[in-house]
């Protein structure tokens, strides 16, 4: 399978209806959302005898669900649409609220309580700062991925944004990532201003902790140096693991000059106009259904018409930061994939693609304080130098509501649009090209399959002569050959951080809005009928309501969550 051999139209960049894109691809009509199509009796005889892949985890920070080609995005994204135009897209798949918990199941295949990113960093609460997954580090008592496939004969590379530890003890390295470049505040593109404070961010290369020049681009360099890693351990027979942890999209908006001007006039009707053409497209590929009546406006922000002109013109700059972003991260994933295909890679490569959460929906003036009160003596936030290393700005929730889709809210809520990710799984040999699944799957589930593949399992309740925790994902390896989902119909799935939480069993979900605070209750969804979140169940089905917060209380026991109001 060539990676250049698709038609034309696949590479090429520009506003192209994404039906109209995948189906020129060779991807299948628009999904019926009935569930999952299986691949033919062919991926799966070839998924029985595969040596074992290399193995790649391509994770973006902050996209939103339609932000891609293949799930409606005007962006041009051809490289991640080929990604889902031979592969199979997965339409179900969930990730935490923000990254380090994401971080923390993906690379555990464990809760993120369980792990130690119960918090987003060590609590000063006298309840949670000694509590058993709440270390705000990757902790111990969960076996790493990259150790376990390091066991089994695999090299093990990582670069981006590890989130998971802030010194060489609970760096990559010490988690069994034998090269690695990581940026420690986790969010810097352009040069490395950091947003802890006056002066430049920290990165850690292997055990050394660096800074760096003015010619910085994260999403280039972090490309740059995965192929570097790879490159120099050619030979050597060893198949590989390589987590590509970009920080793209992430806050602040920064991109180099030229990919920011590709956009420019893109958006200058608004972000109420982006959000129905997205919707339209979405509906076009089968994604969202055709009745969905969409999502309400934001509450407490400006409609469109509402603001200025100059107003207008500085939020359209925002978002034209932003799609040169994504824009470019689709390059270099671009060029990651030439790489793996110009050295023989590419054919026996697993590819697994996926957001970390969902879109970021920080206000306008959120910078003026948290998360760091000095950018508005840092920065220079002026309309011209919008995306350049010295500007400090977020897109805000207007546009994040068009990120989300049909999903209601965004990042650090447990809504569905804070927790359901676009995510795509790419192995031409035993994935049919075009497929869909519609089964609910997380990033729990990347370890185990990621283990089946490289035939090896998890060690169990003790490795290296300590107690670790059971893994509680799902190996999709099955799904992805073309045979079942995991039976999930007598589990429970929960999501906790900073008081916003959920469970989801089956098609029934249960939401607490944080954000509500003295007036925040439970409410009770029925997915299958409503996707967008959009009619509260609790008073019409209490029977309903009892059953999922017994649900809620035996899994949120069971993972050690504690919740502090």
């Amino acid at each position: 399978m060539s990676w250049r051999g698709r038609p034309a139209e696949c590479a090429r960049a520009g506003v192209i209806v994404p039906l109209l894109l995948l189906a020129a691809c060779g991807a299948s009509e628009a999904p019926d959302r009935a569930g999952s199509e299986p691949a033919g009796a062919g991926a799966t005889a070839a998924s029985q005898t595969l040596e074992r892949p290399n193995l790649v985890l391509i994770v973006a920070d902050d996209l939103g669900f339609s932000d891609i080609g293949a799930f409606g995005g005007e962006i041009p994204t051809p490289n991640i649409d080929r990604l889902a135009a031979d592969g199979m897209t997965l339409l179900e798949f969930y990730a935490n609220m923000t990254c380090s918990p994401t971080r923390s199941m993906l690379m555990s295949g464990a809760d993120s309580h369980v792990a130690g990113l119960g918090v987003m960093r060590r609590s000063s609460d006298p309840l949670l700062a000694d509590a058993p997954g709440y270390e705000g580090v990757l902790n111990t008592r969960v076996a790493s991925l990259a150790n376990l496939l390091k066991d089994a004969g695999y090299r093990t590379y990582m670069t981006g944004k590890w989130h998971l530890g802030r010194d060489v003890e609970t760096g990559p390295r010490a988690r069994g990532f034998e090269e690695s470049f990581i940026s420690i505040d986790g969010a810097a593109h352009l040069g490395g201003l950091s947003w802890n404070g006056p002066g430049l961010a920290p990165y850690l290369d292997g055990e050394e902790f660096t800074t760096v020049g003015e010619d910085f681009y994260s999403t280039r360099v972090y490309t740059q140096r995965m192929i570097e890693y790879i490159d120099a351990d050619r030979g050597d027979e060893q198949p590989f693991f390589a987590w590509l942890a970009y920080t793209a999209p992430h806050w602040p908006l920064q991109a180099p000059p030229e990919s920011i001007e590709r956009f420019a006039g893109w958006y200058d009707e608004g972000y109420e106009a982006l959000y129905d053409a997205r919707l339209a497209r979405a509906q076009a590929l089968g994604i969202v259904a055709q009745d969905f009546p969409g999502q309400p406006l934001v509450a407490e922000q400006p409609r469109w018409n509402e603001l200025s002109a100059e107003d207008q013109r500085i939020e359209a700059r925002k978002m034209e930061i932003y799609a040169a972003m994504v824009s470019d991260l689709d390059r270099y994933i671009g060029e990651f994939m030439d790489y793996l295909e110009g050295i023989g890679e590419l054919d026996n490569t697993l590819i697994m693609f996926m957001s970390d959460n969902g879109p970021e929906a920080i206000r306008r003036d959120q910078f003026r304080g948290e998360p760091s009160n000095w950018v508005q003596e840092c920065c220079d936030n002026s309309y011209d130098n919008l995306g350049a290393g010295d500007s400090y700005v977020a897109y805000g929730p207007n546009w994040a509501r068009a990120g989300a889709v049909a999903f209601r809210r965004a990042k650090t809520t447990a809504f569905e649009g804070g927790i359901h990710v676009p995510a795509i799984a790419w192995y031409p040999d035993m994935i049919e090209a075009g497929t869909h699944s519609d089964a609910f799957a997380t990033v729990m589930d990347v370890l185990p399959t990621f283990l089946e593949l490289a035939d090896t399992s998890h060690p169990g309740s003790e490795y290296r002569g300590r107690a670790v925790e059971p893994v509680q994902g799902r190996s999709l390896v099955a799904l992805l050959s073309g045979g079942p989902a995991p039976d999930r119909d007598a589990e429970a799935t929960a999501w906790e951080l900073s008081g916003h939480r959920a469970v989801r069993r089956g098609d029934w979900k249960l939401v607490w809005d944080q954000a509500q605070r003295d007036q925040a209750r439970w409410q009770l969804f029925n997915l299958a009928e409503d996707p967008g979140e959009l009619v509260d169940l609790r008073e019409a089905q209490p029977e309903q309501f009892q059953v999922m917060l017994a649900e809620w209380d035996r899994v949120s026991r069971n993972n050690g969550i504690l919740v502090v109001r």
